[in-house]
């Protein structure tokens, strides 16, 4: 989405009006990228292919799609071509390093790539971040000591993590940051060594903002994402948090509140938030599950919903594609975006990834 587009669209929502104008004609369309509804692991075209609750999705460097089947115990991959294939697992749920084809996975959540088509994933039931290297591609164990959980930094499987769920690169492409959900703290992996650090938190849950990270403290954290100056964002229960790169933690948008509620600041609401991304213009783009909805935050914290169905401040589950007002989601989870702006979205409990495009008046 280019900045003028992002403007038409923000004043048709101004006018009480979400995804179609009489006169300019349809802007956000939703669509299913794939998955036939039905929980499964089938491979094959994306319109026949199945998925059993998807979780989290990420861009490769050849735009390929990535995506966490958490209940598949699955890592699959969305080629442009539209051919769904299973990129590494057996489909067992398991801890086991090895050739694609024979490695297991235990729950993974979250999922990002790097620009060598490394793959990176969480595992909630696995406590661990694991590393797919694309040739010949290998599964094993960047960081966290797998099935047992805690909150040790160090190297490697020295250190522990507790059902980890997002992550994300820096600008560098050399540091992993980790939302750490059981353990209410952001975390950071050296990619080279596998060094964990935590960066902010507590271990406590709660949300208090702190200009020193480590005193400041988190409810659940979910998802992350890191911008080009190195600022943070972190979505949790019912918010979304900010970690400026001096170590500045705020609130930039949402409240303990749970609803749906577009406005600027702690006037808007959330209710349990989990994928995010950021787009070429600087706007977070959120998954915002348990409304069923996808939502844009700017960076100054002014929060629209973009798509899925809503009644006032409630969202409605449901599996339509269709104008971004009459489309439904349910469960809307991790969200990617690519360069042209096309928003993917994991829709969990509609076991399939959608699509959301601007189309031009």
């Amino acid at each position: 989405m280019n900045h003028g587009r992002g403007i038409v669209f923000l004043a048709l929502f101004a006018l009480g009006c979400t995804g179609v104008d009489p006169q300019l004609g349809p802007s956000y369309m939703v669509s299913t990228l794939a998955g036939t509804g039905d929980a499964g692991a089938d491979n094959g075209l994306a319109s026949k292919a199945t998925f059993n609750q998807p979780h989290d999705v990420a861009l490769g460097p050849d735009g390929s799609l990535y995506v966490a089947d958490w209940s598949n115990n699955l890592i699959r991959k969305i080629a442009v071509n539209g051919t769904v294939s299973t990129y590494a697992g057996t489909g067992a749920q398991g801890l086991t390093n090895d050739v694609c084809t024979k490695a297991t996975f235990a729950g993974p959540l979250g999922i990002a790539v790097d620009a060598a088509s490394n793959v990176y994933v969480t595992e909630n039931a696995g406590n661990a971040i694991r590393k797919i290297s694309p040739s010949p591609c290998t599964v094993s164990t960047l960081a966290g000591s797998p099935s047992a959980p805690g909150t040790s930094d160090g190297v490697g499987t020295a250190a522990s993590f507790h059902a980890p769920e997002g992550l994300a690169f820096d600008a560098s492409g050399n540091t992993l940051y980790v939302a750490d959900f059981g353990n209410h703290k952001i975390r950071k992996v050296t990619i080279n060594d596998g060094t964990v650090t935590t960066v902010a938190g507590t271990g406590t849950a709660g949300n208090a903002n702190n200009d020193q990270p480590l005193e400041a403290t988190f409810n659940a954290p979910r998802g992350i994402v890191v911008n080009a100056a190195g600022t943070l964002y972190v979505t949790e229960s019912n918010d979304i948090r900010r970690i400026t790169a001096d170590g500045q933690v705020t609130t930039l948008a949402g409240s303990v509140t749970a609803s749906l509620i577009d406005g600027t600041g702690p006037n808007a609401a959330f209710k349990g938030p989990r994928g995010i991304t950021i787009d070429a213009n600087g706007n977070l783009l959120v998954g915002d599950s348990t409304n069923n909805v996808v939502r844009q935050v700017t960076p100054d914290g002014v929060v629209t919903t973009i798509a899925g169905q809503r009644n006032g401040n409630i969202g409605m589950a449901g599996d339509i594609d269709g104008p971004a007002d009459t489309a439904a989601f349910y469960g809307s989870g991790g969200v990617a975006v690519d360069s042209n702006g096309v928003i993917y979205v994991a829709d969990s409990m509609n076991n399939k990834i959608r699509k959301i495009e601007w189309v031009q008046p």
